[in-house]
């Protein structure tokens, strides 16, 4: 792996850490530290953008416990992250990311932007969860946030489980972004895990390449139980 892919190994993760704290407002003891603060990625594998195939099949790495598997877009930039409380996500980027330069350790602050991101977690299902109180929890705690305005939100199926859509828009209020972003969560739930999966694109960028990628991303999820 060549240096200016690990540097961005850092960003990345330090991209995942904003994008989760900017977009989880809600109170969620059971995915933070002692401190309150979400940890840092302790462990990152990387797959690097690729022109051999339109589309790339993701499946999870040995001993990463996820239950699903999708195909994306062959461009983008995909990690895993498993961090030290045992939370795992897989984050994908627009290859763009790859571009802006690497935070200094004093400052931990990455260059703004509005570049499309596909953010997918999960972590053990809690007494009473469900897609339907997700949504509500995200959807009351958004209303009551000034540069978040929710949008819509809606029912689909992912390879015949409920799960549920939260749509709004963010506001570049002092957060990384640099135009208004539209954004979804989509939650669903398999065996004892809550997944969730948080896909973002500048508003302007609505309908274009991202998210056209993203759609068949969802389209192509299929759950497989170990």
């Amino acid at each position: 792996m060549s240096k200016k892919i690990k540097l961005h190994n850092k960003f990345i993760s330090l991209v995942n850490l904003i994008v989760l704290l900017l977009s989880s407002c809600a109170d969620r003891e059971s995915k933070k530290t002692h401190s309150g603060v979400y940890p840092f990625p302790t462990y990152v594998y990387d797959i690097l953008p690729s022109g051999n195939a339109e589309f790339v099949h993701y499946f999870p790495s040995k001993n990463f416990d996820f239950n699903i598997e999708f195909d994306y877009p062959s461009s983008w930039w995909l990690q895993e992250h498993t961090n030290e409380i045992a939370l795992e996500s897989v984050f994908l980027g627009d290859p763009r990311f790859l571009s802006l330069p690497t935070p200094t350790y004093d400052t931990y602050h990455p260059t703004p932007n509005d570049f499309g991101s596909v953010y997918i977690w999960v972590m053990s299902r809690g007494y009473g969860q469900s897609p339907d109180s997700e949504l509500e929890e995200h959807k009351e705690s958004y209303s009551n946030t000034h540069w978040i305005k929710v949008l819509n939100n809606y029912t689909i199926k992912i390879d015949g489980y409920y799960a549920t859509v939260l749509e709004y828009q963010i506001e570049p209020f002092d957060n990384g972004y640099t135009d208004l972003m539209f954004s979804k969560r989509i939650y669903f739930m398999v065996k004892r895990q809550v997944y969730e999966i948080i896909f973002t694109v500048a508003d302007k960028d609505r309908g274009g390449d991202f998210e056209k990628g993203f759609d068949y991303l969802l389209s192509s999820i299929k759950i497989v139980l170990k």
